[in-house]
């Protein structure tokens, strides 16, 4: 489990005074001048100490990928994505020599010469709590990333995001947070605000990146197109239709993912020990798939060591849709409609491309309606998310019809059914258009407790014992239905003390973790093991102004595994945190 100390400040951001040198002595002040001087030194002593930030690095992978610790980042040698994988236990001392590819799940081996960068450099603004007047300052709030001392090691600093507020009981039930009043068995959802939700979704799969060794092998189409739609090709993720007849033409994705035995098989050019089967979106971090070099073999004899790789089982149903959308032509009637699946329940915004009014269904229920950009020719960028129990509409970057149109799923766990197998689609009727740079990202699954999974109870006969009984696992939702019995976890909160969880949570030692073993320093406060006193908090994280530098450069120019003489700044992550 990932422990993710901030270590100590690297820098701090002071504003000195000094007052001028003077000849001649200064005049006698009045009481009322004096008290004047004393009250504006006061409030900008305030101001000072209420902005002042100091500079930190993560040195761990427990809130990643809000957050990096020490890392490696990869270019899958397959499709070319971009993930990065933990490298912080590189110093246990083994060298990483592999990790999987979110987007094809593609595992790169030989990575020891690899360089590996150091954590995210962040910036804190120190005492914002404190100081809640002050502009830019306030009380800490749900889904801050706040900087605060480990209530078992005060002299230690972690960061996580806080969760849980003063006063309420957080409840953990399948991936989702709850809260609710201390002796009511009432818990409502707890839903992201919008910046947030963005921040913090993780890619499933981006088809801009189409794995080389899977081209031209039509078992493996992810997006899989219906006779009105065109793809374009081979490497270009675009797809046109042209819609007659007031009949709805889909493009659906099918979540087609090879496992390490297929993965194997392509390589070598051999027959598939089995056919390609869709499988269930699950909690999948690239992050955590790093393993060394004498456990980097997933298609021998598996070894418990190696789950971390693999061992990723739960099932996400809270998704996001991303895509372009090029209206050529429209003729009366036309429309344009995203979906994305839950539970068996298709979750729909469909847009009159004539109007621009989109509506929002879920099953055969309207939620409601709103007007959008989207009218007549024209191009735009389309985010469709079904999240927390609520869809949400982007257009261009704006949200569109406010917070969007929450929904009440009820108080039973959802169970995935064949139809979360290909859970999401874009759909057109009467209408010339064009879709491309399709991304399906999903929303982060909170485990019961780090380091374990939430399964062990819905394993129907058994466990699986290495990735190919996984994956057998996924590709069959009749298996689910121990999920409606799913047990969940309560952690009551008490005044002036909040509860913390990390974005990565199968790998963060958070609130869930925690035990009192060294309580000594505050055991006359009965203080929870999952509590951080307000007291702890030292700061709130915003903003990443150095993720690492990017190398470029010939080889010559590398000075050790880690370090070469030319780079640049890494613009692309650098960033708000929220």
């Amino acid at each position: 489990m990932g422990r993710s100390p901030a270590t100590l400040p690297a820098a701090t951001t002071k504003v000195k005074t000094s007052a001028a040198s003077r000849d001649e002595p200064p005049p006698r002040e009045g009481y009322r001048d004096t008290v004047e001087a004393i009250v504006v030194a006061f409030i900008l002593a305030l101001v000072v100490r209420g902005f002042e930030a100091q500079a930190f690095v993560i040195p761990t992978g427990s809130m990643a990928p809000t957050l990096m610790g020490r890392h490696k980042e990869i270019a899958c040698p397959q499709c070319g994505f971009t993930y990065a994988i933990n490298a912080s236990e590189e110093m246990n001392p083994q060298s990483i020599s592999s990790g999987l590819c979110v987007n094809c799940r593609y595992q790169a081996l030989n990575l020891e010469n690899q360089p590996s960068f150091k954590g995210d450099r962040i910036l804190v603004m120190m005492f914002p709590y404190d100081l809640p007047f002050l502009p830019g300052s306030g009380p800490p709030e749900r889904w801050d990333v706040v900087v605060f001392r480990y209530p078992e090691e005060p002299e230690v600093s972690y960061i996580k995001r806080l969760v849980g507020l003063p006063g309420e009981v957080i409840r953990i039930a399948h991936g989702d947070v709850y809260a609710g009043a201390p002796g009511s068995d009432a818990f409502t959802l707890v839903r992201k605000p919008m910046r947030h939700q963005k921040a913090m979704q993780i890619s499933v799969y981006d088809d801009r990146y189409r794995p080389q060794a899977l081209a031209g092998s039509r078992e493996w189409d992810r997006w899989r197109p219906a006779a009105a739609w065109t793809p374009a090709g081979e490497r270009e993720s675009r797809f046109s239709a042209e819609s007659t007849g007031g009949t709805w033409c889909e493009l659906r994705y099918h979540h087609m993912v090879p496992d390490p035995e297929q993965w194997d098989a392509v390589l070598g050019g051999r027959e598939l020990p089995r056919p390609p089967r869709e499988t269930l979106v699950t909690d999948f971090y690239s992050y955590n798939t790093n393993l060394p070099r004498s456990l980097s073999d997933l298609v021998g004899d598996s070894h418990y060591e190696q789950e971390n790789a693999w061992m990723q089982p739960h099932w996400v149903g809270d998704l996001t849709l991303e895509s372009n959308l090029e209206v050529k032509s429209v003729t009366p009637g036309g429309s344009v409609r995203w979906e994305l699946v839950e539970a068996g329940i298709p979750h729909r915004c469909t847009v009159d491309l004539n109007s621009g009014t989109a509506t929002f269904t879920r099953g055969d229920e309207i939620l409601g309606r709103t007007e959008t950009p989207i009218r007549g020719p024209g191009k735009f960028r389309v985010e469709f998310a079904n999240v927390d129990d609520r869809m949400t509409l982007v257009v261009d970057g704006r949200e569109v019809g406010g917070t969007g149109f929450a929904y009440d799923a009820g108080a039973a766990n959802p169970v995935p059914t064949a139809a979360d197998l290909t859970p999401a689609a874009v759909a057109v009727r009467d209408a010339s258009v064009a879709v491309s740079d399709l991304v399906l990202k999903r929303d982060i699954y909170y485990t019961q407790y780090p380091g374990r999974n939430d399964y062990e109870e819905v394993w129907d006969d058994r466990r699986p014992r290495n990735p190919v009984e996984l994956f057998d696992f996924l590709s069959d939702p009749v298996r689910f239905s121990g999920l409606a019995s799913l047990k969940f976890h309560d952690y009551p909160v008490g005044a002036d003390r909040f509860f913390m969880l990390g974005d990565n949570s199968p790998r963060s030692k958070d609130s869930r973790g925690w035990t009192t073993v060294d309580a000594a320093w505050d055991s006359t406060s009965n203080r929870e093991a999952w509590e951080v006193p307000r007291t702890n908090l030292t700061g709130k994280a915003f903003y990443v102004y150095w993720p690492h530098g990017v190398p470029f450069g010939p080889e010559s120019l590398r000075v050790g595994r880690d370090l070469r003489l030319l780079f640049r700044p890494y613009v692309e992550r650098m960033k708000w945190i929220r």
